[in-house]
Order: C-alpha cells, then structure tokens, then sequence
C-alpha cells in the first residue's frame, strides 16, 4: 500500500478526531449561551461570531487545511510502517467515536436542562 495514502488516511483521521472536539464543543457553547439568554444571565460573546452558513463552511475548510495538512506533513515525518499506520488510523477512528459520543450525551443533558421548562405536560 502507498505511504502517502496512508499519510493522508491518518491524518484525515486525526483531523476528524479534532473536528469532533471543537465542533460538538461550540455546540455545547451555543447551549450555554442560549440557557445565558433566557435567564437574563450576563454572557461573554466569543470573538470570533460564525452567524452566517458561508461563514460556517469557510470556518470548516479553513479548519480542514489547519488541521489535515499539518498531521499530513507529521505522520510523512513518522514514516510509520504498514501495520503500525493502520492500527493508528483503528485507534484514531475508535477515539473519534468515542469523544464524540461523550461529548455529544453531554450536550443532550445539557439541552435537556434548557428545554425541559418549556416541555406542555402530557395529557392524561
């Protein structure tokens, strides 16, 4: 198999693993700030307001590049073997997930806390 496939495999997966954190991270943030605003409870605006899609995807490909190419030219540096850069990518993909599904079940309880006041009772 390539080496550069496999460089760029891992480093996909790497930056897939940060996509992860950081994304479902400023989920949780937009939670925060919206439980802020409908308590009338100061909140610390982030600098950087992505408000718009064009801006979203901009801010992702721009993300892409940041994250891809630096664990592109890393993992090119490693010259990792066959074996070791596949069970690399299996491990990076297992802890993707695995963040993901953490971080995520922290946004349901967090959400779960904003939008239970406004839950209607069911009739019984």
């Amino acid at each position: 198999m390539d080496q550069n496939l496999l460089n760029l495999i891992l480093a996909l997966s790497a930056g897939e693993l940060l996509h992860n954190i950081i994304e479902v991270q400023n989920i949780r943030h937009k939670v925060t700030r919206l439980h802020s605003y409908i308590h009338n409870k100061p909140f610390k605006e982030m600098k950087l307001n992505i408000n718009t899609r064009s801006k979203s995807y901009a801010i992702s490909l721009v993300g892409f590049f940041v994250f891809v190419v630096p664990f592109y030219i890393f993992f090119n540096w490693l010259s990792l073997s066959l074996n070791t850069s596949l069970h690399t990518i299996i491990v990076l993909l297992i802890v993707a997930y695995s963040v993901t599904a953490v971080l995520v079940d922290q946004y349901h309880i967090e959400i779960e806390k904003v939008t239970r006041p406004f839950m209607h009772k069911a009739k019984k």
